[in-house]
């Protein structure tokens, strides 16, 4: 499928049947700790990337093919999804054909947009992302769209936290040197206090980040946190379970999770290995998608990850 994708195993969600109706790496916002690669698509224009008809059509098939073995239809991916211009029609299709929560994961920057908003009022998870706490800041991790100010940042997660019935949940991500000092995190508190989330998860930069001297925070953090959030989730740990493939062709279905999720090598080992491979055999086909300079693999956190090679040809 080109827009459906999983069920995947999610660190919040379970199992995730994830929705991507934007164009790989099509944002706008250029975040430091993006996790695939950098934005080669800096907009802030909403419109339909991809044929809605499409991808209707696979979010009906998707849901079918995958009864019961979902918890939630997540709109996700490689792209910011409210640049979508018909997201509204999407989700309502989605809950239609599905009684599973919807949850669209996004960075929040166009939740001033009335639109925007109409089209995720009938969600039930909407989860942005808040890692500043003023303009300096916003465009230090974020690297926003010039048309979007931190201002109208914040004033659209209040206006639109006050008139959602759902889950609304923020997410922090937390990088050593940058947004991890107790000065800065009660900054953050500050406006998270304003907004009124239902639950705040705080993250690290698990997978490697866009910018490599982005890092993990020491683990002395945590008595900081303890101390300003009290009451938070934490989400730093890796994601457990096999992602769901739909046939025996290795290249076109590790490509496929490749494109919106980087992976660890021994998650891609045991998603594979029920599918008629074995873990050298897993290898050597990676080994030669990154010969063929489909993709590239690389050491953080004293572990391997396998991610699409987005700049292969200038390799």
């Amino acid at each position: 499928m080109k827009y459906v994708y999983g069920p995947v195993p999610s660190r919040r969600l379970g199992k995730s049947l994830g929705i991507d109706p934007i164009p790989s790496k099509t944002c706008n916002f250029q975040c430091i700790y993006c996790q695939l690669g950098k934005t080669n698509n800096f907009t802030n224009i909403r419109k339909n990337y991809f044929p809605k008809k499409e991808i209707l059509t696979e979010i009906e098939k998707a849901i079918k093919l995958n009864e019961n073995k979902f918890d939630y239809i997540t709109f996700v991916g490689s792209g910011e999804p409210t640049l979508y211009k018909d997201l509204k029609d999407l989700i309502i299709r989605a809950k239609e054909l599905s009684e599973k929560p919807v949850c669209v994961i996004t960075n929040g920057s166009l939740l001033y947009d009335k639109e925007v908003q109409n089209a995720l009022i009938s969600s039930d998870v909407v989860l942005p992302s808040l890692d500043a706490w003023d303009e300096n800041s916003f465009i230090r991790i974020n690297r926003p769209h010039p048309s979007i100010s931190f201002n109208n940042l914040i004033q659209g997660f209040i206006d639109f936290r006050k008139k959602f019935m759902g889950k609304f949940w923020i997410e922090v991500m937390l990088m050593k040197g940058i947004n991890d000092t107790k000065e800065e995190l009660l900054k953050i508190k500050e406006k998270l206090e304003l907004i009124k989330p239902d639950r705040i998860d705080i993250n690290v930069p698990i997978r490697p980040p866009v910018e490599k001297w982005v890092k993990i925070p020491d683990k002395s953090i945590l008595s900081i946190l303890n101390e300003i959030f009290v009451d938070y989730t934490n989400i730093n740990f890796p994601e457990v379970g096999k992602f769901n493939i739909y046939s025996s062709d290795f290249e076109k279905e590790v490509l496929s999770i490749l494109e919106r999720h980087p992976m660890r090598q021994d998650q891609i080992i045991e998603t594979f290995s029920s599918s008629n491979f074995d873990e050298d055999k897993i290898i050597s086909q990676l080994k030669k998608l990154k010969s063929q300079k489909k993709i590239i693999d690389t050491l953080y956190n004293k572990q391997i990850f396998w991610k699409l090679n987005l700049n292969k040809d200038k390799n």
